[in-house]
């Protein structure tokens, strides 16, 4: 069962790495979650589904993902952008570190 703690976390997620945000639909027997993200790191964007029964369950045969299997993608998505944020950090600390004759030998601003 999906307590309300894993939701708002999911939910938390879901604004991290969908700049669309979520969508929500109620159906007879529990609500679609859709989100518009970059799932694979590779700049395609398309939407993936969960489904959330009434009694807070959630199974694979009703949407792309399961609520735990798609909570663990946001995780590696949101760990996928850290990970760029520190490569990009690591990046301007050494530019920063140049001379300006070493950065136009470089081709580097």
């Amino acid at each position: 069962m999906i307590t309300a703690t894993e939701l708002l976390d999911f939910l938390t997620k879901a604004q991290k790495v969908s700049g669309a945000g979520a969508a929500f639909r109620q159906v007879d027997g529990g609500y679609y979650i859709t989100l518009y993200c970059d799932w694979y790191g590779d700049n395609i964007y398309s939407r993936k589904t969960t489904f959330i029964d009434n009694k807070g369950n959630s199974t694979w045969d009703t949407g792309d993902y399961d609520f735990g299997t798609m909570s663990g993608v946001l995780d590696d998505m949101i760990e996928r952008e850290l990970q760029k944020e520190i490569k990009e950090q690591k990046r301007q600390e050494l530019i920063a570190r140049l001379t300006d004759e070493e950065k136009e030998l470089l081709g580097v601003k």
